[in-house]
């Protein structure tokens, strides 16, 4: 009989091949897929998914990549592989030092996961797969960027297929564990073979067939493990297998391998030793160089009818790789340990990576290794100082497996979690807790586990260490790390309110020496400074950043977060935007992650105040998305609440309930009352928008408390707008003695800081509270005096009305209705219209346009210039009428090329034109 492949003597699964089958029809429909497979070691996961790609996925375009077990702490090693098989990849993807910690887009997985994305939406008109083996090797940055790509795919005729070993994995991102999780993903966790497929199995192989009790035997000895059932079938006759005796164990894998590599010809032998160590795949010359193997082609055909090695088709250069993990592991484990050194030793002198070939002396180090440790310490100090924080991390991790000295070790530990909170690994960080907590005691340790437990939402646990940390610092303990405890101390009394205490620990911060990295103390002094008040102090704290210009250095970015969240609140809304921006940009590109997220959120809540709200809700939909995967527990209120905002004012009142309710949620785990405010006041926009004032006043009246210790955030108007919507909802009600309590402290305040939006605000609350008393003049005097603050103010970045000016308009408006005012009234609610229409603020369109029919003016219906635009084929459509591309669009709202065409094509059919000069006909009033 001749002999069988390993692709023909695949058996069964022939159920989760027509599973396969069913989701790539769903994603070549342009509906993208994501199929997680997984099991124990040897059942078939790899196998499955070969078969699947050349069988039914024959003719798609193929995009894999592989964890590797040597690789785990090789900063986007996964992204590497993939990077040569996508053609219309980015040149920052295609840096000869991707994979390293030396390329600048390693330092981000937003960037390099937003450039996957683009890179897949340009794969031609087949359907993609793309194929993560062994996912649970893989390193994590680009984890992080995979799952910021699978977050994102919309249209995407995508099949993103993930083997893992177990699903479950602590390794694994949160963000990642949501999505394999989640209820739209098929999981399909293979079991066994059946009692057919092993006799099939057993035909395949060519021997005598078995009775049926001899198959049924190996099945329960074997619980059906393809490998080890074919090692049994491959290593005793039937007789064996059929007698009574028990069955004997299989030989391990490993030595399977061994006697199949026994086989081979010293040349060959040689060859698949060397790209053992090398990796899953490797260039064929330098396999060949570091095994001594002077005629590699040979070699490698030998190997090849040893089903060894396979060519490996990635790249232009000829190279090989294993047909499975397993048997690359097996070769490596089985090689003598002073040859697998060897080998290492060679490998890392034939390499002209620096950082490769560091690693190759890592892996052939047999015991610990003073020099190279410290090798390794100097290597995660460049990349720290870059904010390659993950490679950062790796380094440091590896140093202390090496060290020579206990003390460098548990150094280099705790500057390992150190790196990966600043990295946003924050569950890969808490693994190393119980070891950081068997340490002794000392500033360093107490700061890296209040660093932790404040990151993790533990407050009085943070309180107390970093409290320890200060208090314990002497004549050894440095600068810098008494200065992160201050930082971190502020950042905590920030989120607690307690303004006093956030001015004091960032003035103590920045009296030591300056940091080499950037930190959050310069933004803690100004953020306090101007909650207690005292905010012109707050700006002039700021008068070292350059109003625009480079962000490389922490003296040109330390500080523009508060710059830009001062602004806002001050009603500088353009400033502010622009600063927020690059807040984000910039940290996020090696500074501090929670900054570059809080950053985000804020610039949410600043588009939602300008009238832009589309730009809002994505960005708030990112920012959640960010904040959630990196597990930054601390800022999820704010982003929660701040998406929360423009989806109740366009009435997508389920959405902007549930992320209200998780802002809450995470609000009262901190005890963070800030925090509450925001999340109730995203509530009482929710309830005010159905009409139940009654709950918006429930949500909101608390805050009136004098229980409260830490008043400054809740009083200080341009921070959370709560008085100005109680207000309201109390004088719906009728309650407007208790109204007019909320009011006066608010007008009182916004007058005294001058700041116009908050004014405007207080004006418009004040006309509705003097026309529910009955004082026509002076509810006419208020409403005027709000718009003039208006038009004293910032408009939109494009001469649009900000969301209180279209509010201002429709209150006025209604009041001149009431009072007989029917034509001036009719100016006021076109007005105000016009900017509901533009930001699909459908329950106040609606108000209005009762409005204007009480006056005798029908308003247009907005159906009949949307055409049933969908809110993103809409959104889409607006950013094609500024100008940008197709591709620049994807960039904006972080979706894929594929998607924004697809949001485009169906605005064409659905407006009737055929390019973008169609759509100022059809929508040019709101561009």
């Amino acid at each position: 009989m001749p002999r069988q492949t390993p692709e023909s003597l695949f058996m069964g699964r022939a159920e989760e091949l027509r599973k396969l089958r069913n989701r790539l029809d769903a994603a070549a429909g342009g509906a993208p897929q994501v199929v997680l497979v997984d099991g124990p070691p040897g059942i078939g996961k790899t196998s499955l998914a070969r078969r699947f790609l050349s069988g039914s996925a024959a003719d798609c375009r193929v995009v894999k990549a592989g964890g590797d077990e040597l690789e785990t702490e090789l900063a986007y090693g996964l992204v590497a592989q993939l990077v040569p098989q996508l053609p219309a990849a980015a040149e920052a993807l295609r840096e000869p030092a991707l994979g390293t910690p030396h390329s600048p887009a390693a330092q981000d997985p937003i960037a390099v996961g937003a450039l996957l994305l683009d890179a897949l939406g340009h794969q031609g008109r087949a359907p993609v797969v793309l194929l993560i083996d062994d996912v649970h090797w893989a390193d994590t940055p680009s984890l992080h960027a995979l799952t910021f790509v699978l977050r994102r795919l919309r249209q995407d005729r995508v099949l993103a297929l993930l083997v893992t070993r177990d699903v479950n994995d602590p390794r694994l991102p949160q963000g990642l564990h949501r999505i394999l999780h989640d209820e739209a993903t098929l999981q399909l966790t293979l079991e066994g073979l059946g009692l057919p497929d092993i006799v099939a199995l057993h035909a395949a192989l060519g021997s005598s067939a078995l009775p049926r009790r001899a198959v049924a035997r190996l099945r329960e000895h074997t619980h059906g493990n393809p490998l080890h059932t074919k090692a049994l079938l491959q290593q005793f006759p039937a007789d064996v297998l059929d007698g009574s005796a028990v069955l004997p164990a299989p030989r391990r894998y490993e030595r399977l391998v061994t006697a199949q590599l026994a086989r081979c010809g010293a040349p060959a032998r040689d060859l698949v030793e060397a790209a053992s160590v090398l990796g899953m795949s490797s260039p064929l010359h330098q396999a060949a160089e570091v095994g001594a193997v002077p005629d590699s082609l040979g070699a490698l055909a030998e190997a090849m009818r040893h089903e060894l090695l396979e060519e490996d088709p990635a790249g232009a250069m000829l190279r090989v790789a294993f047909p499975h993990p397993l048997l690359r592991a097996a070769v490596y484990r089985g090689l003598d340990p002073a040859e697998r050194s060897r080998l290492h030793h060679l490998a890392a002198a034939r390499s002209d990576d620096q950082y490769a070939a560091l690693q190759h002396r890592v892996h052939a180090a047999v015991a610990p290794d003073g020099d190279l440790a410290g090798e390794l310490v100097r290597l995660a100090a460049r990349q720290a100082e870059t904010g390659a924080w993950a490679a950062a991390a790796a380094a440091s991790t590896t140093a202390a497996r090496l060290s020579t000295r206990s003390g460098l070790r548990e150094r280099c530990l705790i500057q390992a979690v150190e790196y990966r909170l600043l990295a946003g690994d924050v569950s890969q960080a808490a693994e190393l807790e119980p070891t950081i907590h068997d340490m002794p005691p000392d500033a360093e340790q107490q700061y890296v586990l209040g660093h932790l437990a404040l990151t993790t939402g533990r407050l009085d646990e943070a309180r107390r260490r970093l409290a320890a940390c200060w208090e314990s610092g002497d004549a050894t303990t440095g600068a810098e790390t008494l200065r992160k405890a201050a930082e971190q101390l502020a950042w905590l009394c920030l989120i607690q309110g307690d303004a006093p205490s956030i001015v004091s620990w960032a003035r103590r911060g920045l009296d030591l020496p300056p940091a080499k990295r950037s930190s959050f103390l310069r933004d803690s002094l100004a953020i306090g400074l101007a909650i207690s008040g005292n905010y012109d102090e707050g700006m002039r704290s700021l008068a070292h950043l350059p109003l625009s210009g480079p962000r490389t250095t922490p003296e040109q970015l330390d500080g523009l977060l508060a710059r830009g969240m001062l602004q806002l609140w001050n009603g500088q809304l353009c400033e502010a935007r622009r600063d927020l921006e690059q807040t984000f940009s910039s940290h996020r590109r090696g500074g501090l992650p929670y900054a570059a997220l809080v950053a985000l959120g804020f610039l949410t809540d600043a588009e939602y105040r300008a009238g832009l709200w589309d730009e809002a809700v994505a960005h708030g939909t990112q920012a959640v998305s960010l904040a959630e995967d990196t597990d930054q527990i601390s800022i999820l209120a704010v982003v929660h609440a701040c998406t929360a905002f423009p989806l109740a004012g366009r009435g997508d009142f389920e959405a902007a309930e549930a992320h209200a309710r998780t802002a809450m949620r995470h609000a009262q785990v901190l005890g963070d009352v800030n925090d509450a405010a925001f999340a109730a006041t995203a509530l009482a926009l929710v309830h005010s928008g159905r009409g139940d004032d009654e709950r918006a006043v429930a949500e909101l009246t608390p805050f009136l408390s004098p229980d409260i210790v830490h008043r400054s955030g809740l009083d200080e108007v341009g921070i959370v707008a709560w008085r100005p919507v109680l207000a309201e909802s109390l004088t719906r009600l009728g309650r407007l003695d208790e109204a007019l309590d909320v009011l006066v402290p608010y007008e009182i305040r916004a007058a005294e800081r001058r700041r116009w939006l908050e004014q405007a605000s207080a004006a418009r609350c004040r006309g509705l509270l003097e026309e529910a008393y009955g004082d026509q003049e002076a509810a006419e005097k208020a409403f005027r005096a709000g718009l003039r603050h208006c038009a004293q103010g910032e408009q939109g970045e494009r001469g649009e009305q900000c969301w209180e000016e279209a509010l201002l308009h429709l209150s006025y408006g209604t009041f001149l209705r009431r009072v007989g005012q029917r034509r001036k009234a009719v100016a006021e609610l076109q007005a105000a219209h016009r900017t509901f229409l533009r930001l699909e603020a459908a329950p106040h369109l609606e108000r209005c346009a009762r409005e204007l029919a009480g006056c005798g003016r029908p308003a247009a219906r907005p159906g009949a210039r949307h055409a049933g635009l969908t809110a993103q084929e809409l959104t889409v459509a607006r950013l094609a009428m500024r100008g940008l591309s197709n591709r620049g669009i994807a960039r904006e709202l972080v979706l894929s090329v594929k998607t924004i065409e697809y949001h485009l094509a169906n605005a064409y059919a659905k407006l009737g034109i055929t390019s973008r000069t169609g759509l100022f006909g059809k929508l040019g009033g709101e561009s």
